[in-house]
């Protein structure tokens, strides 16, 4: 048996031993020749240097070329350039000039103005002032102004049972101005905000000579708001709760909006109101992120009180390349609304997108009536043109029983809520 002084020899001869330095191994004739390791290391290093990076098929380094030297001069500009689109929906091809200063104030400050106009005679202008970033990336506020000249607005008619039939148009101009103030929780996935602002609102005859003007057709009984405009008072509560992450092509995970906008009539016409939307949009890639499931539910509700009315040209709509796209732009109006839509989604190439999609939705008088009643449906196959950050234009082929509508547009098919006043 192994005495306890032998033990601790035998010991502290292994640690010496782990503990020198490794002696270098030569290859026979060489002296001074590099360790194996070392040999190694350098192979790697000098096989390093005449590496080069897959380099993209020929059609995506085109279209980088293109994005670079070409649209995003004009279309990102800084600080002059060129807007296209900016109008509501249904204002047909739309483009005019736009100025920007970004990265002013200690890279706080962007400066926003343009004004625009469409093939349909239809125009307005806006200006903008946002402090993004503040105190850390947690606060953001924003001022701006504009007017809108929406000369032939379609109206069907009120509710769910509209006739094509009933079709008419009218001038619907926006004067409004807005105070925002948002802040920004756990890395942005949580944000919470308010708005305030003022909206002045004229309604006349449209400018489509071949339809019906909405005033010789309906009248204040049927179409509330018709005989006398309101100018009003608007205050939004926002929250948007992001639970998404990148993936190949379109994200992954769950997004929830809600905005909830106070309409106080300063007109004396009874118009006072108050606007709920909300949005859930859920995406599910699979196949290594190649192909994806997208679904998108949305409602907008409004809720006054028995002495009080919602204008028409407030009213929630259905119909369109943004929800119902087999149906004509505005088709349905009504105090309420729901749509639920879904996309399969595949890419062809980094700027190359195809889906095939289908909406349902409908239209309702209040609250207690949301359900599946009186439901109008579509479908249809889409083209989608992207670059790195987003889509750059869509182009969606809706099929519905009220005939095919193809839709040309320049922003993603599921948007984020926004507002058209």
């Amino acid at each position: 048996m192994n005495s306890p002084v032998r033990m601790l020899a035998v010991t502290a001869a292994a640690l010496a031993c782990f503990s020198r330095p490794a002696k270098a191994q030569f290859t026979p004739g060489q002296p001074g020749a590099l360790s194996r390791a070392e040999a190694i290391e350098s192979a790697e290093h000098v096989k390093a240097k005449h590496l080069t990076a897959v380099a993209p098929p020929h059609g995506e380094q085109e279209f980088d070329h293109v994005e670079h030297h070409y649209l995003d001069p004009i279309f990102n500009p800084n600080p002059f350039g060129v807007l296209m689109g900016g109008l509501p929906t249904g204002a047909g091809f739309s483009l005019g000039p736009q100025y920007v200063r970004r990265g002013l104030l200690d890279e706080h400050l962007t400066i926003d103005a343009n004004a625009v106009g469409s093939t349909k005679k239809w125009y307005g202008a806006s200006t903008s002032f946002n402090f993004a970033d503040l105190f850390n990336g947690h606060f953001e506020t924003k001022v701006d102004g504009g007017y809108q000249n929406a000369a032939s607005m379609p109206y069907y008619g009120e509710g769910p049972d509209s006739s094509k039939d009933g079709r008419s148009d009218f001038r619907r101009e926006f004067t409004t101005t807005h105070a925002d103030g948002l802040t920004h929780f756990f890395g942005q996935k949580l944000t919470t905000g308010y708005s305030v602002g003022g909206l002045l609102v004229h309604v006349g005859p449209g400018d489509l000579g071949d339809w019906p003007s909405t005033g010789n057709i309906y009248t204040p009984a049927n179409t509330p708001g018709l005989a006398k405009q309101s100018n009003f008072v608007v205050g939004t509560s926002i929250v948007d709760l992001d639970l998404t992450r990148p993936s190949y092509d379109s994200p992954s995970g769950l997004e929830l909006e809600a905005d909830d906008s106070q309409f106080w009539d300063r007109s004396g016409n009874n118009a006072s109101f108050h606007l709920l939307q909300t949005q859930a949009t859920y995406y599910v890639p699979f196949w290594n992120g190649m192909r994806t499931l997208a679904f998108r539910a949305r409602n907008e509700t409004t809720f006054h009180g028995a002495d009080q009315q919602v204008p028409f040209y407030l009213q929630p709509t259905l119909g369109g390349p943004d929800d119902l796209r087999g149906y004509e732009r505005y088709r349905f109006y009504d105090n309420g609304s729901s749509v639920l839509s879904g996309e399969y989604r595949w890419p062809v190439s980094q700027a190359l997108e195809l889906a095939l999609f289908g909406d349902g939705g409908n239209v309702y008088q209040r609250a207690g009536l949301i359900g599946l009643r009186d439901l109008r449906a579509d479908g249809g196959f889409g083209i989608r043109f992207k670059n790195k950050q987003a889509t750059v234009m869509r182009c969606d082929v809706g099929f519905s029983p009220e005939g095919v509508r193809v839709w040309f547009v320049f922003n993603g098919s599921f948007s984020k809520l926004s507002r058209i006043f």
